[in-house]
């Protein structure tokens, strides 16, 4: 962009195009008479603003009255009427213009005073608004009014009035043009008043006249050009300029020729502008003069490379963007196929982006992506592509051969630029990974869609096999990625054909020895499958948004089987877990209120339990949510502790009944003397914020005697038993509690 020094000499830009310009001009200097050639302009000014009608009229004689000038699209009977308008404040927008030599609106004829009078004859005319501005001679003097019509009340914008007064200079320009008598008079005229920079040469491209526009839009003064070929101005590096003299050299008399060029300003600063010729030749078919309109298009052109820019690269890390990735993509294909050579697409997750996403915050992980996206630039060879595909997904197109040790040997350096430590927000260095998933050319697929869906099932494939790896499409992925979109469709029946059910895990108060609370887990017995995995299934809900669905069936089936347990004497709390994708609703909270409410339940009966990465998704919103549930008599456990990203300070803020210890602090913990102290001080820290603590995964009875003697409150696991069934849990608690 130019300095400031250089704003003097930028032009606005024109309402009408150089194009129309020049059309203009052409007609104008061919001789045609003062009304086609007004005619021309209400056609121009309507080609520019269809929704309008626009007419001229011109000073009478004796200076007191309008009469028509041009007006080939308003009703006969209106033009009739309109004849001989009065010059006179009050007298329409016309005659009003006319006689102030100001602009005058009306934008909404039927409450404007000056249509008083002619107010009927508009209703009948279909015309709701009316602006009519005056046309001013170089001298003052006004010559005529140039008016627009509008069939429903409008008030002019700037571009409208950048038209209007364009127009009307155009109109003047003609008008003074057919009153002129000779040429001089005539150069004047159109020169001075155009707002598109004009140039006239002679037969050999030297420079004869230039108007006030051209030293505006250039910073040459007049005489600095005169007499001067067009190299004065044109950039001397531009290898068009010859070409440019010899199309002008061949134009046909009254044609025109346009083109791009770069233009020197007098500063030494080059920028794009438009240049229109047209030749003007004698009876022997000589060139006697050119003329040629130039307009400063760099803010046009600039505007158009950043649309261009915005279509093809990703505006978060600057990397080529899913449609330019296609692009090249397919163009890399057609010539591999071209010259029977092979290349390899790759497609790159960040393993658990969701959840620093969850806990940190979008604006850690947009800047998360922004680092992990210019290392992984700086460290591929530029003869490969690298992209932004959408969210943390990464896409490469690599051109050698693809030869399956190299690109193995790739992949892995890019697992280990991703995994190099970073710092960002209030984490510093952050660890993460990467599952990188590979197809080939032509052993993979022979199109884009199918390369780019088999690099994204490996991608898959890649994270189910334990992430931070690479893996090679295979055709069983494509088998196994079909059977995920059939899950998927026989998921839409599961909840309404009573294909879920629920089974109920207890959970032991140590102090006592009773089950004092069950949690109730979600199981798919699907009618040809059997009885499908959560693990298989439940994130195949979350990513689809049927979470929400399944979610408040739990809710309803929960309560329902607690309400059966009351009427048995068996009654103890049921927990719930709540996904993080069901916490998109908003009026979540009221709703499992609303569900407890309606179960008719003794307060205290329904446990909600939220993950660490709830916490911190937004902090107020979750403050509300909680406060909700507990107002409710509804508890709150924390599940999965100590497995997310979560400060210990997130603690003190949100309302939380209990702790559950995840298992993997449990596991082998009576051989491990820091896994022991680990749990005790998790235990001491929820005793301390006046939460009881939970261990889950407790499957021998030393675990339990250990956490017995580290002081936690209740254990959860197969030592006590499996998820069971209604029919089973129901007999389980009147054997461990009575009847």
């Amino acid at each position: 962009m130019p300095n400031e020094s250089n704003s003097q000499y930028r032009a606005p830009q024109p309402a009408l195009t150089i194009g129309r310009y020049n059309l203009f001009l052409e007609k104008l200097l061919s001789g045609r008479p003062l009304e086609k050639l007004l005619e021309e302009l209400v056609y121009l000014i309507q080609e520019r603003q269809p929704e309008c009608i626009a007419s001229v009229m011109l000073v009478s004689d004796d200076g007191r009255s309008l009469k028509h000038g041009a007006a080939p699209d308003l009703p006969e009977f209106y033009a009739t009427a309109v004849e001989g308008t009065e010059i006179a404040v009050g007298v329409g927008c016309c005659g009003t213009a006319a006689a102030t030599g100001h602009l005058v609106i009306a934008e909404d004829v039927d409450r404007h005073p000056y249509w008083s009078a002619h107010r009927e004859l508009a209703q009948q005319a279909g015309f709701a608004a009316c602006w009519s501005q005056p046309i001013v001679s170089g001298s003052g003097k006004v010559l005529g009014t140039l008016a627009l019509y509008y069939r429903k009340p409008r008030h002019p914008t700037g571009q409208d009035l950048l038209l209007i007064h364009e127009s009307a200079r155009l109109a003047q320009a003609s008008i003074e043009f057919r009153q002129a008598e000779n040429h001089r008079v005539l150069s004047e005229a159109i020169t001075l008043h155009l707002p598109v920079g004009l140039i006239i040469t002679d037969q050999d491209f030297r420079i004869l006249e230039v108007n006030p526009a051209f030293s505006q839009i250039t910073g040459y003064p007049a005489d600095d050009v005169l007499q001067k070929g067009l190299s004065a101005i044109i950039s001397k590096d531009d290898q068009g300029l010859s070409r440019y003299q010899n199309i002008i050299s061949r134009l046909p008399g009254g044609k025109s020729w346009s083109g791009e060029v770069l233009v020197s300003r007098r500063n030494g600063e080059r920028f794009t502008a438009e240049l229109s010729f047209t030749a003007l030749r004698n009876g022997n078919d000589q060139i006697e003069r050119c003329v040629a309109l130039i307009s400063d298009i760099s803010e046009r052109k600039q505007s158009e490379e950043m649309i261009q820019y915005q279509a093809s690269y990703d505006l978060l890390t600057s990397l080529p963007n899913r449609n330019l990735f296609y692009e090249r993509l397919n163009w890399t294909l057609e010539q591999c196929r071209h010259r029977d050579r092979s290349f390899a697409v790759m497609v790159m997750d960040l393993d658990y982006f969701k959840e620093i996403n969850d806990t940190l915050g979008h604006d850690a992980g947009d800047e998360l992506l922004v680092k992990v996206g210019t290392r992984l630039n700086q460290s591929l060879p530029r003869r490969h592509t690298i992209a932004r595909l959408g969210g943390d997904e990464f896409g490469f197109i690599v051109t050698t051969d693809a030869d399956r040790d190299a690109l193995g040997t790739l992949a892995n350096q890019l697992l280990e630029t991703v995994s190099q430590t970073i710092s960002i927000r209030q984490i510093r260095d952050l660890k993460i990974s990467a599952s990188i998933g590979i197809s080939r050319f032509p052993d993979d697929g022979g199109t884009v869609e199918q390369l780019l869906k088999a690099a994204e099932q490996a991608a898959y494939a890649a994270k189910n096999e334990g992430r931070n790896l690479y893996t090679f499409f295979t055709p069983e992925m494509h088998e196994e990625a079909r059977n995920q979109a059939l899950l998927h469709q026989d998921m839409r029946h599961a909840v309404k054909d009573n294909q879920l059910e629920l089974h109920y895990q207890p959970i032991k108060d140590l102090s006592s020895g009773r089950i004092t609370q069950l949690e109730a887990l979600v199981r798919w017995n699907h009618p040809q499958r059997g009885m499908i995995p959560p693990d298989l299934f439940i994130p195949l809900a979350e990513k689809t948004g049927m979470i929400r669905e399944i979610g408040e069936w739990v809710r309803s089936e929960a309560l329902a089987m607690a309400g059966r347990l009351h009427q048995q004497n068996l009654l103890v709390p049921i927990a719930v877990n709540v996904s993080t994708a069901e916490f998109y609703n908003h009026n979540l909270a009221q709703h499992i209120v609303d569900q407890e409410r309606q179960a008719n339940l003794p307060p205290g009966h329904l446990m909600v339990e939220i993950t660490e990465s709830l916490l911190i998704r937004n902090q107020q919103e979750t403050r509300n949510f909680l406060t909700t549930l507990q107002q409710a008599d509804i508890r709150i456990s924390l599940d999965d502790f100590g497995t997310g990203y979560s400060s210990l300070s997130y603690l003190t803020s949100f309302p939380a009944d209990k702790l559950k210890i995840d298992r993997t602090f449990i596991q082998d913990m009576h051989s491990d003397p820091r896994r022991q102290a680990l749990v005790k001080t998790i235990i001491d820290l929820g005793h301390s914020l006046n939460m009881k603590v939970i261990a889950e995964g407790v499957e021998t009875d030393a675990d339990e005697t250990l956490l017995c003697g580290c002081g936690c409150d209740l254990i959860q696991g197969y030592l006590l038993a499996r998820p069971l069934p209604e029919y089973d849990i129901t007999r389980f608690l009147a054997g461990h509690n009575g009847a």
